[in-house]
Parts: structure tokens; C-alpha cells; sequence
């Protein structure tokens, strides 16, 4: 009878890993694909973001953003792509330098979860300004072309 305890949880356990896991396809709850290359693609087109900004490249960022694009800066604002769009191209602010660092991509099918660090240099009416900020940029892939959707920053002090 002894024996037959430590088959029992081992069974119980299969079954409550399975039971979760086909609950999980049911619900559907996004499952993560493990691809290193597509994290590297993703990765890559937030290095070319950032590229971009220090550019003053606002075609390309607005190609490569979502029309329902929400974005929450460090001080807790809420903007959308067009008023993103609309202050790009005023040139209020603008974007001197930034480095990426701690960059993690996770994939789950045609869409990217990225988390990173950025420090950034801008200058807005004529003060510069250093950043170190902490951030998760959300990527969705249509047609094969991936565009953020959604952008949330905290400052790191």
C-alpha cells in the first residue's frame, strides 16, 4: 500500500498538469512560442524605433505604430498615435540620444510582449534632459508586418 502512494500523486499530479493545460487552450489563454530568432526580430525593430526618434524619422514611427496605439509615459500621461504623432511633428520635444539595455522579448503567436531598459537624452524648449526609464512595448504582427499597439514607461530613479 505504501508503494502505491507515491503513484498515486504522481498520477494526480499528470493529471491536474493536463487538466490546467487543456484548460488553458480552452480559455483561451495565448501560449508562448519559444523562437529565438523571431525574439531577435522583435528586439531589433525596437532598436530601430529608438533609431528612429533620435532621426526625427516620423514616417517610419508612424508606419510601424498601430492606429489604436495608447501609450502611458513615466509620468502616468495617456497619449494616443495621434497625439504622439502630432507632438513628433512639432518637434516640442526631441530626442538627442538613446541606449536599450535589458531588452526581453516573448512571443505568443502574432504578438510580442518586450520589456527593456531605455536612457534617453531629449530636449524640450531648449533643456536637455536625461532619462533612465523601464518599459514594456506590446508589437502585434498583421500580415506580417509587426506595429506597437501599446507602450507603458516608468522612470528609474
Amino acid at each position: 500500500m505504501s508503494a502505491f502512494r507515491p503513484l498515486c500523486g504522481t498520477l494526480l499530479t499528470v493529471f491536474l498538469l493536463c487538466g490546467a493545460s487543456v484548460l488553458a487552450q480552452v480559455n483561451g489563454t495565448p501560449k508562448r512560442t519559444f523562437n529565438a530568432a523571431l525574439e531577435e526580430e522583435v528586439k531589433q525593430l525596437e532598436r530601430d524605433r529608438q533609431a528612429a526618434f533620435v532621426r526625427h524619422e516620423v514616417d517610419a514611427i508612424e508606419n510601424r505604430t498601430a492606429e489604436d496605439y495608447t501609450t502611458i509615459n513615466a509620468s502616468g500621461q495617456l497619449s494616443t498615435k495621434q497625439g504622439m504623432m502630432q507632438n513628433l511633428r512639432r518637434g516640442a520635444r526631441r530626442v538627442i540620444s538613446n541606449s536599450l539595455s535589458d531588452l526581453k522579448a516573448r512571443i505568443y503567436g502574432d504578438s510580442a510582449v518586450l520589456t527593456g531598459t531605455l536612457d534617453e537624452v531629449s530636449e524640450t524648449a531648449g533643456q536637455r534632459e536625461t532619462t533612465k526609464t523601464r518599459f514594456t512595448r506590446v508589437y502585434v504582427r498583421t500580415d506580417g508586418t509587426w506595429q506597437a499597439v501599446a507602450y507603458q514607461a516608468t522612470t528609474i530613479r
